[in-house]
């Protein structure tokens, strides 16, 4: 059976380092799996330099990319899709949800991270986009932890 598996937390609390495990794990007991993790965070690496140039009024695009990046991953048939973004509140991946109903894929979910205030200022350090203590802090307030994916 396929899975969604979605990733939750605050900037910084190491949602990307824990997709990638999950995808190592995975593909080493499913050597020919085929596996895609999307991230709306790809779509601001710039495809001449690398970087990463965030532009907030393109935020909703960035997301309908992320959202076409996994309907695809999932029209074809991958083992496995990892939503790399926040997530903090269920209609922020809801459509992955009825994506995965549609395709017939298991659904989970993945927190990430602590909430308590150390924690809260360690991410806004280590986070690679800069994201500041204040929103960190706005999204650790608004997350809804009692949602599950199933």
């Amino acid at each position: 059976m396929s899975l969604l598996m979605v990733m939750r937390g605050v900037s910084g609390s190491g949602k990307s380092t824990r997709a990638r495990e999950l995808m190592n794990e995975f593909m080493e007991q499913n050597p020919e799996a085929l596996v895609h993790v999307c991230s709306a965070d790809e779509f601001f690496i710039n495809s001449k330099t690398g970087k990463y140039e965030f532009d907030s009024k393109k935020l909703p695009q960035a997301h309908a990319w992320c959202k076409g990046r996994a309907y695809a991953a999932m029209s074809m048939g991958a083992d496995l899709v990892i939503v790399d973004n926040t997530n903090t509140q269920k209609w922020e991946y809801e459509p992955y949800l009825e994506m995965a109903y549609l395709f017939k894929y298991d659904t989970e979910e993945c927190v990430v991270g602590e909430f308590d205030s150390d924690s809260l200022m360690l991410y806004a350090q280590r986070n690679e986009h800069g994201v500041p203590l204040s929103a960190i802090m706005r999204m650790a307030n608004r997350f809804e932890h009692e949602v599950t994916a199933d």
